[in-house]
């Protein structure tokens, strides 16, 4: 007899918990499912509407909705389950954001050696540049400075200081 490996749920904080401890009805995992989602415009869904998508509230008034959806929300293996799916979703986000950095950085280092479709000089100085700015852990090789140059000497400076304070505040005091 072979033994059989349980599923485990990876907390945020790193524990574990046995998946076969964490059972969920099909609205309760609709009303996780819709906590972990964003409406129309990106932002997250209230636990008044999750509830609404997954539950039966034709006859309930909008507190009793609100209390069923918070209470709901507070049991612990929904907050367990809830937990974990945003993670998955962190995880998966923080991946794809990586590999589209790869994709960008791979597609800048062929274009900078030349064999891009349409590579000229200029694109490949450009893509150079952009390497540049792309350096590791997000810093730059390149330090856009600008500088001003101001060729009257410290006494000159104060006296213009002076004449500006003096036009300003007897401007004020009129």
């Amino acid at each position: 007899m072979s033994k059989q490996k349980k599923g485990y749920l990876t907390l945020v904080d790193g524990s574990l918990v046995a998946q076969r401890d964490v059972k969920l009805t099909a609205k309760q995992s609709c009303f996780i499912q819709a906590l972990v989602s964003k409406d129309e415009e990106g932002k997250p869904i209230s636990l008044s509407d999750a509830y609404r998508q997954c539950y039966d509230t034709k006859n309930m008034n909008p507190a009793t909705i609100h209390t069923k959806a918070s209470l709901l929300a507070n049991q612990d293996k929904i907050r367990t389950r809830r937990s974990a799916l945003e993670q998955q979703m962190v995880d998966k986000s923080l991946l794809s954001t990586h590999s589209r950095l790869s994709f960008i950085l791979e597609r800048l280092e062929l274009e900078a050696l030349g064999q891009g479709a349409d590579s000229n000089s200029a694109s490949r100085v450009r893509a150079l540049e952009l390497l540049g700015k792309l350096a590791d852990q997000g810093g730059s090789l390149f330090q856009e400075r600008i500088a001003t140059e101001d060729t009257r000497d410290s006494t000159t400076i104060s006296e213009d200081l002076q004449q500006r304070i003096h036009a300003l505040l007897g401007s004020k005091s009129s």
